[in-house]
């Protein structure tokens, strides 16, 4: 570890040396010395980089971009595997520390059952660019270095077996080669969140603190996905169901030794009766829900039983009944969503569209009732007016006869969140739809905020205003009609899609949206968050933590003009960028976007089919970010604040007011935070470095290099005036360590990315991208 990394734990700086060298050792023994020294010897040149002037930079990288070229296409495609394998380490080594350092400081807090309902929407678009092979072997050491770090594990025997999975690691491929399906991402999701010791937490937080649920939009999320319908979705909901009917097994195995110590007949036969009836609901089919009832209520008939005759409740049969409570129909249940135009044209189609298709699958599933134990609501994606709720609403009834699923509007343009309140006053209007939501929904009125595409649109500053505005201005419209407010956050993993550190994120929330927490979590960030039960219920304990402080708080958030007006000046500043024409080439000439349909990252297409060209209608946010990300730029979180700071800064009274409401504003801080450590993770050398090597004119490239420098030193004056701090991770300086460590290792996989471009190596560049996503700890 070098010296410059200063502000990380001492036990976590050992253990990560201690690993990478491991590794090192993999490399030696795998592929001899002298590939070794050319692994650390670009690492090491890497290193030097970080410290170096801008020329000095840009030499460093050329130095390394033509050592690269000498490399074979084999030699190239491990120098990738190898780095992104050292990041994977490092993020495990840092996963292990905090589940050691959680472990430590849940094991003093005192729980208290609390009232929310916090649910996690999980997504897989992208799914992991890694292999579930590399993702279960990382998994594995992990675990290994809680154990050394807790010392449950003897160390020297420990490392060896870490060794091993390292070189299992070395000799599988990191990524996939082949575009998975939208089953395979299901799988994916139901492989972490399902996993014994993650279900093992979901059971114990809802019986010790409250309630929290699963849901997925893997198989539900119809728009603009032509590898999703009717069989798609139910394929995705067997799919958990398998993991449902093992974990049944398994419990039916212990409670069968259970009943056999108790040698009583009648018990006996009735748990073989019991058994038979478990076949019933291996495979979903129709009238499933009658199906799964039935066998709930005979497991519960046989556990009165077993406690009669013991005096105590069977164990087993308690943990059936808390899965049954988390998961009623022993599914994950699923979000639907469809577009809003091919929702109206549902309504007129003489052949039911795909939607229509899967509406009707899910009214066989569930002729007997309990819909929304499989799919929790009907979103309509591009929400513009009340006349696409009211088609929605339609749709639901002309299938299932009645509204059986809740209908949400999903405000995600800058235009959509400004009509929402008309919109949403309108559904009230509506007496028979309102008087079914407080019936059968508890009077819950869900409404799902888009955070990708309005951040795409203008920016990430003025999406967040903008969706706190909305924010506010619906709470009191729903909370007025005697309705509870539910807002389905469409937050990603990145801080350009509205993710980020879950403080922050949740900072500025209003007590309604602490109370029915309901956000997604996108791709790589899933594993991530549920890595272990310390850190998946660390994500509880932050969104308590928020709760509690903004419980006592009472009527609007207010928004302070000074940031409304300085998000407005980024707004514009932002949408005059993109919407240059030229600036599109860019993308197209200097990211990897023409290549991801190639790379198959997933499942979804990475452009909408209606355009013919690239534009901002054209290209989806995921891949927008990604390709931000991966040329690490990080641009719709920055792009536009510096502009806007150079027409303010010599106001002195303006500036005075941004400082004051860095200090009072819980949105304006959580989003400065955010920002310097955006900024932290832009590499300007790097980004120019891209254009150089790309088919852009000269003029061009000189043109952005300029732009995007003067741009970016703005921004960084920002933060810094705005906050009196001369670091931008003054917060979390350990963060600064963390970026500086994984950096020498990210540099190289962007020229051996850049030189994938060149000779049009599919498979470096899948490796390219798989490593640089490690790095940065998102696909974006």
């Amino acid at each position: 570890m070098e010296n410059q990394i200063k502000n990380l734990p001492k036990e976590l700086k050992v253990l990560v040396k201690e690993s990478v060298a491991l590794l090192g050792d993999v490399l030696i023994e795998e592929e001899g010395k002298d590939f070794y020294k050319k692994v650390e010897n670009l690492r090491q040149s890497m290193v030097e980089y970080r410290s170096c002037a801008k020329q000095k930079k840009l030499s460093l990288l050329g130095s390394g971009y033509k050592e690269l070229e000498k490399f074979s296409a084999k030699d190239k495609a491990k120098l990738a595997h190898a780095y992104t394998l050292m990041l994977e380490l490092i993020n495990a080594c840092e996963a292990g520390y905090r589940t050691y350092r959680l472990r430590e400081t849940q094991k003093s807090e005192v729980k208290t059952r609390h009232e929310n309902n916090i649910t996690y929407v999980l997504t897989a678009h992208p799914t992991e660019a890694r292999t579930p092979e590399n993702i279960e072997l990382f998994r594995r050491i992990q675990n290994l270095t809680l154990r050394i770090l807790d010392r449950t594990g003897e160390k020297e025997y420990m490392f060896s077996i870490m060794k091993h999975n390292l070189k299992l690691l070395w000799l599988l491929p990191a990524t996939r080669h082949e575009k998975p399906t939208v089953k395979d991402e299901a799988n994916h999701l139901f492989s972490i969140i399902l996993r014994p010791d993650i279900l093992d937490t979901l059971i114990r937080t809802d019986r010790d603190i409250g309630r929290v649920r699963v849901r997925t939009w893997v198989g539900g999320d119809k728009d603009g996905h032509p590898g999703v319908d009717e069989v798609v979705m139910l394929e995705c909901l067997q799919a958990s169901r398998n993991y449902f009917y093992g974990f049944l097994r398994r419990m039916f195995s212990l409670l069968e030794s259970d009943i056999e110590l108790l040698l009583n007949k009648k018990l006996q036969e009735n748990f073989s009766v019991l058994t038979g009836e478990l076949k019933t609901i291996k495979i979903i089919k129709t009238a499933d829900a009658k199906s799964v009832a039935s066998l709930k209520q005979k497991i519960n008939k046989l556990g009165a039983q077993y406690q009669r005759i013991v005096g105590e409740p069977s164990p087993r049969v308690r943990k059936i009944n808390s899965v049954f409570e988390i998961f009623p129909a022993l599914v994950v249940p699923i979000e639907l969503r469809e577009d809003s135009e091919i929702v109206a044209e549902s309504l007129t189609c003489a052949k039911p569209t795909a939607i229509h298709r899967m509406l009707t699958q899910l009214a066989e599933i569930t002729e007997s009732g309990g819909v929304k134990n499989y799919a929790q609501g009907f979103i309509l994606s591009m929400c513009h007016s009340y006349k696409d709720i009211e088609n929605g609403i339609k749709l639901v009834k002309k299938v299932f006869g009645k509204v059986e699923l809740p209908v949400i509007p999903l405000f995600e343009t800058a235009l959509a969140l400004e009509k929402s309140d008309g919109i949403v006053e309108k559904l009230i209007a509506n007496k028979s739809y309102i008087k079914t939501v407080q019936s059968k929904w508890n009077g819950n009125l869900e409404v799902m905020l888009g955070y990708s595409d309005s951040s795409k649109g203008m920016g990430v500053l003025p999406s967040r205003v903008g969706i706190a505005k909305t924010v506010r201005k619906l709470d009191l419209i729903i909370s007025r009609n005697n309705l509870v407010p539910v807002f389905f956050h469409g937050s990603g993993g990145s801080i350009d899609r509205g993710g980020g550190n879950l403080l922050d994120q949740t900072a500025w929330w209003p007590k309604s949206a602490l109370n029915h927490y309901k956000a997604t979590i996108q791709g790589e960030m899933v594993e991530r968050n549920f890595t272990s039960s310390e850190i998946t219920m660390s994500g509880v304990d932050k969104i308590l933590k928020n709760f509690t402080k903004s419980k006592y708080k009472h009527g609007h958030m207010k928004i302070d003009a000074v940031v409304e007006d300085f998000a407005g000046k980024v707004k514009d500043c932002y949408t005059e960028k993109i919407s240059d024409d030229e600036f599109f080439k860019l993308i197209e000439s200097a990211t990897p976007y023409n290549f991801l349909s190639a790379l198959k990252l997933g499942s979804r297409p990475a452009k909408r089919k209606k355009s013919t060209s690239l534009d901002l209608n054209a290209i989806r946010a995921i891949p927008w970010i990604l390709c931000w990300t991966q040329i690490r730029i990080l641009f719709p979180t920055w792009w536009g604040i510096g502009s806007s700071w150079e027409q303010v800064k010599k106001d002195a009274k303006y500036v005075e007011k941004l400082k004051r409401s860095f200090k009072s504003s819980a949105l304006f801080s959580s989003y400065v935070r955010s920002l310097g450590f955006t900024l932290s993770k832009v590499e300007l050398e790097i980004f120019e470095f891209y254009l150089d090597k790309s088919d852009l004119s000269d003029a061009v490239k000189t043109k952005y290099k300029e732009e995007f420098a003067r741009e970016y030193k703005s921004a960084v004056n920002f933060v810094k005036t705005v906050t009196g701090e001369k670091s931008l991770l003054w917060y979390r300086p350990w963060l600064a360590d963390s970026i500086k460590l994984r950096s020498s290792m990210i540099h190289p996989l962007n020229l051996l990315q850049i030189q994938a471009f060149k000779n049009d190596d599919l498979d470096l560049l899948r490796k390219t991208v798989a490593g640089i996503s490690s790095g940065m700890m998102t696909t974006g």
